[in-house]
């Protein structure tokens, strides 16, 4: 399993992350036609690039925050050989012309209010699935059993990103009595400690 550590978007906190751990990323585009980093709208960040000259890390999550930004994205990706990624997300439009090119490392959603239809449709397509916890954790043991028959790498959305930090110990519970063994958590950098105490991970 990796961790993937939540919202780290600036180089400074890139080198405060351990390398053995992937990221999480909120991207962009400036009317200049870069890209830049920043969770929130109408507020530049740094520059894309510049992240991308320090990265040595592990799965970069890419959580793409305006329309149409991937094919730039993409291209820089390529520019810094940087091979372990997936886009989040994007839009359904977005991700069918991605696929269809044969760019498989996107995620699908998967929660309590997001079903398994779509992701049924874009098996073979798509590699990711998020699953998601908004009020309670989603995944019984036969849906995960389906979806690691399709072929998906599954990452779980940590509670905390969703506002439930008390959580983590009743998640970590459920997904050693369903038998799940998730590719990767996304959580704060603070929790994967936490988290691979609750999990037994050495």
């Amino acid at each position: 399993m990796e961790f993937i550590s939540h919202r780290v978007n600036t180089v400074k906190d890139l080198k405060n992350t351990p390398i053995e751990f992937g990221v999480e990323l909120d991207l962009r585009d400036n009317i200049d036609g870069s890209i830049y980093i920043n969770h929130d709208p109408f507020v530049l960040g740094e520059n894309f690039e510049d992240y991308l000259r320090e990265y040595h890390h592990g799965t970069m999550i890419l959580n793409i925050k305006s329309e149409r930004i991937e094919y730039k994205v993409l291209e820089l990706l390529k520019k810094y050989n940087i091979e372990k990624y997936f886009f989040l997300d994007s839009s359904f439009p977005m991700i069918k012309a991605l696929t269809d090119q044969g760019e498989s490392n996107v995620a699908l959603r998967y929660s309590e209010f997001e079903g398994i239809d779509t992701i049924k449709l874009m098996s073979g397509r798509a590699k990711w699935v998020w699953v998601d916890c908004f009020n309670s954790f989603p995944l019984e043991e036969s849906i995960y059993l389906k979806l690691k028959d399709m072929g998906y790498n599954l990452c779980f959305v940590s509670p905390e990103l969703q506002g439930q930090p008390e959580r983590i110990e009743e998640y970590a519970d459920n997904i050693k009595k369903r038998n799940i063994n998730f590719d990767a958590i996304c959580t704060k950098l603070y929790n994967i400690d936490g988290w691979k105490k609750q999990l037994n991970i050495s």
